[in-house]
């Protein structure tokens, strides 16, 4: 009996069975780093013996939240990831937890919707130049914002847009095609650099067509093309 009690143990330091009380080591469990506009994503668990399920829990549900061991993107944050295996059979409960970070994506005033980051809803309209489609004005703000929520943004249901040169945004406003169109009138950022040794970006003022330079830390009007 005694044989086969010290077999029965050596088989288990083998087989790293572990304790009632404390379950075989695990695997890497490696932090996560996504995007708010990330679809859910299915978790991959850290290697254990032990072949009981995993049970995950997020401790910050407005960052994700989680169904199984799918994860599903809630907001801009941290959260902890806990993963738990319960005791099976000779093995032990093990537990560990990593960090889930989830940054920005979006450029106000664009929020996440089917994904993506989405221009909200607006009156204004937008309007065809020689073959460029022109989304309306809906805000202002600095320029390389301007230029992240161009590129980044769906707006009327459409993405790949841009800031405008200044030469398009000439023949815009000369075209007279804003009117009627509910535009936000005022001067506009382009992607033209400016000419003042300060740096900069030209911008165009939407009723006049008016031309200065602007430092790029300052704010104008946002019209994007594509």
């Amino acid at each position: 009996m005694k044989r086969m009690l010290g077999w029965a143990a050596v088989a288990c330091l083998v087989a790293a069975c572990g304790s009632p009380s404390e379950g075989p080591p695990l695997g890497e469990f490696a932090a996560m780093t996504k995007k708010e506009t990330d679809r859910p994503f299915a978790i991959t668990a850290p290697s254990s013996k032990s072949p009981a399920t995993f049970v995950y829990t997020s401790s910050n549900p407005a960052v994700a939240t989680i169904d199984g061991a799918m994860v599903t993107i809630k907001g801009v944050g941290q959260a902890t990831i806990d993963a738990a295996q319960p005791a099976y059979e000779s093995y032990g409960p093990t537990r560990t937890s990593t960090t889930l970070t989830v940054t920005a994506a979006c450029t106000s005033p664009a929020t996440v919707a089917n994904y993506a980051c989405t221009a909200p809803a607006s009156t204004a309209s937008a309007t065809t130049v020689n073959g460029r489609i022109w989304a309306r004005v809906l805000h202002n703000d600095t320029w390389a914002h301007a230029g992240d929520f161009c590129t980044g943004t769906v707006i009327d249901s459409v993405g790949n847009w841009r800031l405008p040169t200044q030469v398009e945004l000439a023949e815009l406003v000369a075209s007279g095609a804003i009117a009627g169109h509910g535009w936000t009138m005022g001067s506009a950022w382009s992607s033209t650099a400016a000419g003042s040794a300060n740096g900069g970006h030209v911008v165009v003022d939407l009723a006049t067509g008016a031309t200065a330079d602007r430092a790029d830390t300052e704010v104008a009007y946002v019209s994007c093309v594509r």
